[in-house]
């Protein structure tokens, strides 16, 4: 394989170990925060533009390995990257919630760590796919 195709890999794992950092902290700190939460919703956002780089530098790497005529056809890699995205959008989008009262955490900011967590693991089975693939199974 090119060079280049260890660019995807390499990221999406980087994107999976700041996804735990950030579900970690959600877990951890659910009770304590007020809004604005902006740490928060700022590192869910450099997040979300991670799991969007994976997805775009993904189809790169296998369009440029197609062209070369070694593209890497992997079972349902794309539909899971995909769902990772619309989880990752919908993880950023639960942080603008507003609370009903100042020093109150929003009530959508509960199912934040969970809308972390679950692209995580979504990243984690398609690093599995991709593993399976590798090692030709």
């Amino acid at each position: 394989m090119p060079w280049y195709g260890y660019i995807h890999p390499v990221l999406a794992i980087v994107t999976m170990v700041y996804g735990v950092k950030i579900a970690q902290i959600s877990v951890a700190r659910l009770l304590e925060w007020d809004f604005p939460l902006r740490q928060q919703r700022n590192r869910t956002v450099i997040f979300f533009l991670l799991v969007i780089a994976n997805l775009v530098l993904g189809f790169l790497v296998n369009s440029l390995l197609r062209g070369q005529g070694r593209g890497v056809n992997l079972t349902f890699h794309l539909p899971l990257a995909i769902i990772i995205c619309v989880l990752a959008l919908l993880a950023t989008l639960v942080t603008f919630a507003r609370p009903r009262q100042p020093g109150e955490v929003p009530g959508l900011m509960k199912f934040h760590p969970w809308l972390v967590v679950l692209p995580v693991v979504g990243i984690m089975t398609a690093g599995f796919i991709g593993l399976l693939a590798a090692f030709g199974v």
